[in-house]
């Protein structure tokens, strides 16, 4: 397995493996931010509600420019808006790491979200784009997996962080380390602005329609069926996900370290995850793939909420991580291939508008639930909305699966973008 990924990773063109490499700087720099934040906001003494509504401007930010980077992504070239993008997020991270209070906190990290949008929207087509059919699951998990093993390493680097900076300076408050730890977090998403600036411009086609032109046109009722079920993914994921960090924190006393610790080995579960995808992905379908990973995910969310016992957390904590993320590639060549060509990058958008809609509004549901009612009530709730996601993707597309596994149960396909 090793040597087909390196063979499909000789073969990709130059700009391909530079932005590989940017995402996975990037990605680094961004796990500690994440890691950190909310038990830096702990530390201000917000509660769980407000951490919720702060958190979820991640989502809010990313859910309000999915549309129009969409719209104008055919417009320009993808160096430019990655290299907009996250120097603009960069630099709004660093206002927001500053500020303290609720209002400031809020403006800047939804500034921030929504500049890091046009990067998150400009990858799966850029990859689309630059690939053929016969490479594209590897592609796909290569860049998942790489960016498992930068996560892995600055939740390592992100657990230890602040004690190194107290080891400086003992008498520097906690609040001041986490603070100082997420700075050197987004100097290292800055950094990654380098590798983007090598990336070579393509001419693109020259795009003469309207801004809207054509929106009645889309393929709406396909979108919509593939929206659905990813919305109560969304829904599930945000009330309790954000808050694992604190739920360690909380529940079982974790230190900073202890809980960097605990997410670098839910990256390497991830990692091996993702990594062998494409071989369990070759004797199944996409579908199949997707149903039986979220399946089996829901039964290790429900104990979490059960159990007070440490180890039989982490061991869930770590299986629930990655079976979730080991369908996260795969569904996404699943929704580009049931698009037309043309409607690729418009129907990711969409469905990434909605999804972090639905993200946002469950996160801070979230924090009001584990505020009023504990962590407990919160992971059933959660599992039960994996449920419903894993019930609508069988109803919607177990006909055409059926009919494709017939004709070719082997192969993979995928339209380009």
């Amino acid at each position: 397995m090793v040597r087909v990924y390196l063979t499909h990773f000789k073969l990709l063109s130059p700009n391909v493996k530079t932005f590989l490499a940017g995402n996975a700087i990037q990605g680094f720099g961004l796990s500690i931010y994440t890691l950190l934040f909310n038990l830096y906001l702990k530390e201000l003494g917000f509660g769980e509600s407000a951490i919720g509504g702060l958190i979820s401007t991640t989502s809010l930010g990313i859910a309000l420019m999915a549309i129009p980077a969409a719209l104008i992504i055919e417009k320009f070239h993808v160096k430019h808006l990655v290299l907009t993008g996250m120097l603009l997020a960069s630099g709004f991270y660093f206002v927001q790491i500053l500020n303290t209070s609720e209002t400031s906190l809020f403006t800047f990290g939804l500034l921030a979200s929504m500049f890091q949008a046009l990067f998150n929207i400009s990858v799966s087509p850029f990859y689309l784009r630059n690939s053929t059919p016969h490479s594209r699951v590897h592609l796909f998990t290569m860049n998942s997996s790489l960016n498992m093993a930068a996560h892995l390493l600055g939740y390592l680097l992100g657990g230890y962080l602040p004690e190194i900076i107290r080891w400086f300076d003992p008498g520097m408050p906690k609040v001041g380390q986490y603070r100082i730890a997420m700075m050197v977090a987004i100097s290292i998403v800055f950094l990654s602005n380098f590798m983007f600036l090598k990336i070579k411009r393509v001419p693109i086609p020259k795009v003469k329609k309207k801004l809207f032109e054509g929106l009645r046109e889309k393929e709406w009722r396909v979108i919509s069926k593939l929206a659905t079920p990813k919305l109560c993914f969304a829904f599930g994921s945000g009330l309790i996900v954000p808050f694992l960090n604190l739920y360690l924190k909380e529940r079982f006393a974790f230190s900073s370290k202890m809980i960097g610790i605990s997410y670098a080995i839910l990256q390497l579960f991830i990692f091996v995850g993702i990594f062998l995808t494409p071989q369990i992905v070759k004797r199944t379908t996409h579908l199949k793939f997707i149903l039986m990973t979220s399946t089996f995910a829901i039964p290790f969310m429900i104990v979490m909420g059960l159990t007070g016992n440490v180890g039989l957390v982490l061991s869930c904590f770590f299986m629930r991580g990655m079976l979730m993320n080991m369908s996260s590639p795969i569904t996404s060549m699943f929704e580009m291939e049931r698009v037309r060509e043309k409607e690729c990058v418009f129907a990711s958008a969409i469905i990434m508008f909605f999804y972090h809609l639905v993200y946002t509004f469950s996160t801070r549901l979230g924090g009001f639930l584990i505020e009023k009612y504990s962590f407990g009530p919160t992971f059933y709730v959660s599992g039960a909305a994996y449920a419903v996601a894993v019930y609508l993707y069988y109803r919607f597309f177990k006909a055409e699966d059926l009919i494709k596994h017939t004709e070719a149960p082997v192969v993979i396909t995928a339209k380009a973008a």
